[in-house]
């Protein structure tokens, strides 16, 4: 199955109806955009969601493909938040990387195309956009190319004086591609009451258009545009619904957030940190040389973020956040849990703590038997006590060796009873709800393989308290090699995420920057250019604007970039294909975001593919 999903960054296209004191009327290069999307779990309601969708994230063993055994790792109710994409493609040249070339002109007044239909935006040809679309439940990322006009409709605005700017409510009303969505009241209106999320107007879009304070005929020219938008899947912006108006949109999961540290800083922890030091002693992992940052454990949240540890951060490019270092997006790797269910680490209530925290074969196999036995037996009309037993005595029988002085029905036996113990002193101080105690009869395997550590433990030498390592398996992968070339039957189960199709609605939140490129200008009175040459710019100095010349003699995608005297880029001022010829590029002192830069010297580059030529300028103020 193949479904597209949503735009990832659609980000250009429509613009209000304004005087031409506030002209909008030019040709626009994207030059930098931050797309995020909010993925919030949701009730099932299309028949896609009853076919393939699901609210849970599973991982099987030995792989998705041919699953011996499937866990949920992660259950989401409805309204909970699946994951946050945070997408900053904030330069041109992120946007190059990821193959986005957006193009658009906007129009103050109506067009009509040849075939008669009106129009005031195109996006033309040679644009491209991101969106994702979805294969098996696994999304993944495409760019296709996008040509298109359609109409926009506009709202109230604000002008301020003291930046040169006009701040304006925008909205699509007509596009076979983006969504549609309505012009916010920016004069009248309050965001969170009259839009936004809550409102009656969850779906709106503004645009700020900064211009230069240079009038000309036709009042002054606009130089970069700044568009915001949000949008929610439904009908009323024609994502993530199908031709009934249901919802049918989900997020492919493929992979699970992972790490390559906790189960380092755990053995850290245990051997420098944890009171009880016999614990790190004991387990099958520690103490090795080996180090776990090649396979991942699945769903681990990296390091605790320390801002004083510049190792335990990494600094988020878009918001400046600090983030959690020595996280992954985890394909295959290991379920690991130290911590329980209460989040103290190694305090006694862990299911894996038999196996060394880790989801071992063991571990399988001991869940498997008793889950299976106790089933079979209560099938059977067993009384639960006995059948607590018999499950607990066929999940102790593998262990038992020669010359213990156990057995395993003396075990078991001792392992039911406890269990049927504490699950009738639940049912009573629960009122005979059985669901507040089906965690007791769940703890059956954990408890069994525990007692079975027990009863093979001893004192060595030190006094201190030994297993002998016949229920921990965690210190190798299952078919791995032993030092004899035997290929081991236990170990770490190294498990694969499925592909899980998780049924969701998307909100998406989009900032993007534009650049006029309309200050290109040709000189048709120049002679045919011949070859690729900078002439300069003039004049130089300058304020408030310079022209940067330049001849090519070819066909070309040409960039402009402007760069301050520290090499740090300021803006890039025309990005895009050019015919051969000689041109005018026109810089009004200002960076990408349309702030005004201070007097200095700033160099300009101009690259027509792979020929670059260099020059220098002085802006006084």
């Amino acid at each position: 199955m193949t479904k597209l999903l949503k735009i990832l960054i659609a980000t250009f296209i429509i613009f209000p109806a304004i005087t031409i004191a506030q002209s909008l009327e030019a040709n626009w290069q994207c030059v930098g955009a931050i797309v995020e999307y909010t993925h919030v779990a949701r009730e099932f309601e299309s028949p896609d969601d009853f076919e393939t969708g699901s609210n849970a994230v599973t991982v099987s063993w030995p792989s998705s493909a041919e699953p011996v055994l499937t866990r949920t790792v992660k259950e989401y109710a409805i309204g909970d938040t699946v994951t946050v994409q945070l997408v900053p493609l904030i330069n041109p040249d992120l946007l190059t990387l990821f193959g986005v070339n957006m193009n658009v002109d906007l129009y103050d007044t109506e067009q009509m195309s040849s075939d008669g239909a009106p129009y005031n935006f195109s996006i033309n040809n040679g644009s491209t956009y991101p969106t994702t679309e979805a294969e098996n439940c696994s999304t993944y990322s495409t760019v296709p190319p996008v040509q298109e006009i359609g109409n926009w409709a506009s709202g109230s605005g604000v002008a301020s004086e003291d930046d040169l700017s006009y701040t304006m409510g925008w909205g699509i009303t007509l596009s076979s591609v983006f969504a549609q969505f309505n012009a916010a009241d920016i004069a009248g209106g309050v965001l969170g009451t009259d839009y936004g999320p809550g409102t009656p107007m969850e779906n709106w879009g503004m645009v700020k258009v900064d211009y230069n304070d240079v009038s000309t005929n036709q009042g002054r020219v606009p130089t970069n545009l700044e568009i915001y938008w949000e949008a929610n899947d439904g009908s009323d912006t024609g994502l993530g619904v199908n031709d009934d108006g249901q919802l049918n949109d989900f997020f492919g999961v493929f992979a699970s957030p992972g790490d390559t540290v906790t189960v380092d800083n755990m053995e850290f922890y245990l051997e420098n940190l944890h009171p009880d030091t016999s614990v790190w002693y004991n387990l099958g992992w520690t103490g090795s040389e080996e180090y776990f940052n090649t396979l991942p454990m699945i769903g681990g949240a990296g390091n605790t973020v320390n801002p004083d540890d510049p190792d335990s951060y990494v600094v988020d490019p878009a918001t400046g956040d600090l983030l959690p270092s020595g996280t992954i997006l985890a394909f295959k790797g290991y379920l690991f849990d130290p911590v329980g269910g209460d989040g103290v680490p190694f305090n006694g209530d862990e299911p894996l703590a038999p196996t060394g925290y880790f989801f071992t074969h063991n571990f399988m196999t001991a869940a498997g038997t008793f889950t299976g036995v106790l089933d079979a037996q209560l099938g059977a009309g067993a009384e639960l006590v006995d059948a607590l037993s018999a499950a607990a005595t066929a999940t102790a029988s593998p262990y038992v060796e020669d010359g213990d002085e156990w057995t395993a029905e003396a075990l078991g036996g001792q392992t039911g009873q406890a269990l049927a113990a504490a699950y009738s002193g639940c049912l009573t101080d629960n009122s005979g709800d059985a669901s507040q105690c089906s965690y007791i009869l769940e703890s059956g395997p954990t408890v069994t393989l525990n007692n079975v550590k027990d009863a093979c433990s001893y004192l060595d030498e030190d006094e201190m308290l030994t297993f002998d390592g016949r229920v921990d398996d965690s210190g190798w992968d299952h078919g791995s090699t032993d030092e004899y070339g035997e290929v081991m039957a236990d170990g770490r189960l190294v498990f694969e995420v499925d592909n899980n199709c998780i049924v969701d609605n998307t909100t998406q939140r989009v900032r993007t920057y534009w650049v006029n490129t309309a200050s290109a200008e040709v000189d048709e009175s120049a002679p045919m250019a011949d070859k690729f040459e900078l002439m300069g710019n003039y004049p130089n100095p300058f304020n408030p604007e310079t022209k940067i010349r330049f001849s090519t003699e070819r066909n070309s995608n040409v960039e402009v970039t402007i760069y301050s005297l520290l090499g740090e880029k300021v803006n890039t001022i025309q990005n895009g294909p050019m015919n051969a010829g000689t041109y005018n590029i026109t810089w009004y002192g200002q960076d990408i975001s349309g702030n005004k830069v201070p007097s200095g010297v700033y160099f300009y580059e101009v690259r027509s593919d792979n020929r670059t030529a260099k020059g220098k300028m002085l802006l006084l103020k």
